[in-house]
């Protein structure tokens, strides 16, 4: 049995799968498999798995597309090793991410999950930001990440995250009952109820591009609702004697209102107006009190006049001596 089974749950990953697989291949240490589930692709990702003849390499095909959290749950039921981490097929790791993980797993019992500072990058693989939760590596209770999770959404990025497969065991799979937050939800539950770890230095790093699934999600304005649904779910499973959690419920679902009207405010900066609007909605939906909130009428009149009218007159409301000169970048 291997120590880590690298998954990756792959469909339509011609562009960006071999650098997946390579970022694999080149780790420090070698008890590891890589398992590639394929989830009906069109474009030729079995050949791109199959040129790779290193033995420890795993290629399964799926002809029925069952869409990202049905392929994340094959992806756990087909890995062998004590450890598992899913690896997007167009994210990539640092050489030393599986040893610098596997031993500190190995060394804390309770640790149910680690997880890693997190470059991102661009389509071409350029750096765009550095996401990084603490300065130092760190060991800590659950709750205490579980705290951050519903309050600020998902400070775990997917990229550079190692589960040992019991966990996956205790806390269920993946839902496949939303699109957005899939994995938020999995880690709020993780830390629920197992310690957790987190590695400072960058050990993996995350493309963003226009052909992601988060972008597409994005576009589909399911985030609201989708988040909306999450907190609900969590929130309902915690026990009645949790009453210092519970009493989070509130500000948890006020933050989820804030991100969907975040969100709503980029899908009008980037032109898609529907988008927008359905945000705006969903955001009042959630939490019905933004209507007292001047930027929320204005970001509405907004998706009928366009940002750049939104920019100025908040610009404006800011400070009635500005000119209209300049754009928010």
């Amino acid at each position: 049995m291997p120590k880590v089974s690298v998954c990756i749950p792959a469909y339509n990953g011609r562009v960006y799968l071999k650098r997946t697989m390579d970022s694999v291949l080149q780790q420090s240490i070698s008890d590891w498999e890589l398992v590639i589930c394929d989830d009906a692709s069109t474009d030729d990702t079995r050949d791109v798995c199959r040129s790779f003849q290193d033995r420890r390499v795993r290629y399964l095909r799926f002809d029925r597309n069952g869409g990202q959290a049905v392929n994340w749950n094959r992806c756990i039921n087909a890995a062998d090793g004590e450890y598992i981490i899913l690896l997007h097929q167009d994210d990539f790791l640092e050489p030393t991410y599986l040893q610098r993980a596997v031993e500190v797993l190995d060394a804390n019992r309770d640790v149910g999950l680690v997880h890693c500072s997190v470059q991102h990058v661009d389509a071409s693989g350029d750096p765009v930001s550095l996401q990084r939760l603490y300065d130092q590596d760190r060991v800590e209770p659950g709750v205490g990440l579980w705290r951050q999770l519903i309050v600020r959404g998902c400070v775990v990025n997917p990229a550079g995250v190692m589960v040992k497969k019991r966990v996956y065991e205790v806390v269920g799979p993946f839902t496949t009952e939303i699109a957005w937050g899939i994995d938020w939800h999995m880690w709020i539950r993780v830390a629920l109820r197992f310690d957790v770890a987190y590695l400072a230095d960058t050990l993996a790093s995350y493309r963003q591009h226009a052909q992601s699934g988060t972008a597409a999600v994005a576009a589909a304005a399911r985030n609201g609702s989708d988040e909306r649904w999450v907190i609900e779910d969590i929130f309902d499973g915690i026990p009645e004697t949790r009453l210092d959690l519970r009493a989070m419920r509130a500000v948890a679902m006020r933050q989820v209102a804030h991100r969907t009207w975040c969100l709503a405010e980029t899908m009008c900066q980037q032109g898609l107006m529907s988008s927008a609007r359905a945000g705006v909605r969903e955001a009042v939906r959630i939490w019905p009190a933004m209507l007292l909130r001047r930027r929320v009428w204005l970001l509405w009149a907004a998706t009928y006049l366009g940002y750049d009218w939104f920019y100025r007159i908040r610009r404006l409301l800011r400070d009635p001596r500005s000119t209209t000169e300049g754009r928010k970048v």
